[in-house]
């Protein structure tokens, strides 16, 4: 008898039995990793299931069961919106928009997994409805309060002041050293060179009203702070390349 074959194909049939083993335990335990649309609709799922729950017996009735059809897409556009270009579920979107509020429904999306297809555009688009709002309720009366010993002092203030007032309303998305915050927004570090304001403020305004809010601030700031012109061309320019 060839044992030394005999062997091997016992090696053969050991692995093969190994393997399927190992396949079927992975099964079982839930080893492989959802998808970023899974992990995401499970994360809308269980937000609008918590607001649901939290409020009242009308919301809970009128919003627990919405259902997913032409009138109330028409109904909650930016929910529509956000699940077209997502293909995350429409109806807890509409549920955490309507129950909660346009902020609570930026700020779940833009806690969704960074691969979700779509979250970039859909945070963009949430990010400008808030800084309407933002700007409607904060910038005009502050800029006209605030004031500084010079005009870096004052900017300097501001840029801490509305950052802060940003992160109050979402909560803290973006790290928190400067070289970190410099590979993130490269935009806002070259701002912050170019201005002397300090790079944590501006990329908290560039991380929760984008482009364009970062720009909006730029241009409020006083007209003869050194580089003032300058970083609002470069903010200017890269606004101009995302195409917003």
């Amino acid at each position: 008898m060839n044992y030394m074959k005999l062997i091997k194909g016992d090696k053969r049939r050991i692995s093969i039995l190994a393997v399927s083993a190992l396949f079927v335990l992975l099964l079982t335990t839930n080893a492989f990793p959802k998808s970023p649309l899974e992990t995401g609709n499970q994360i809308i799922a269980e937000r609008a299931d918590e607001l649901i729950k939290g409020g009242g017996k009308a919301e809970t009735y009128a919003y627990g069961a919405i259902a997913d059809n032409d009138n109330n897409r028409n109904m909650f556009r930016i929910p529509a919106l956000i699940s077209e270009l997502t293909g995350l579920d429409f109806v807890p979107l509409a549920i955490i928009e309507h129950i909660g509020s346009d902020i609570v429904l930026y700020a779940t999306v833009a806690g969704l997994p960074d691969d979700l297809r779509g979250k970039e555009d859909a945070v963009k688009i949430l990010a400008r409805r808030q800084l309407k709002h933002f700007e409607r309720t904060y910038y005009d009366s502050y800029f006209k309060e605030l004031k500084g010993e010079d005009h870096l002092t004052f900017s300097n203030a501001a840029a801490k002041e509305v950052s802060e007032a940003f992160t109050a309303e979402y909560g803290d998305l973006t790290a928190s050293d400067p070289e970190s915050l410099g590979r993130k927004y490269p935009t806002a570090k070259e701002a912050s060179e170019l201005t002397g304001i300090d790079i944590s403020a501006l990329s908290r305004i560039r991380a929760f009203g984008g482009l364009e809010s970062l720009l909006k601030f730029l241009s409020l700031l006083p007209e003869d702070l050194p580089g003032r012109d300058k970083a609002i061309k470069v903010v200017a320019k890269e606004k101009r390349k995302a195409g917003f």
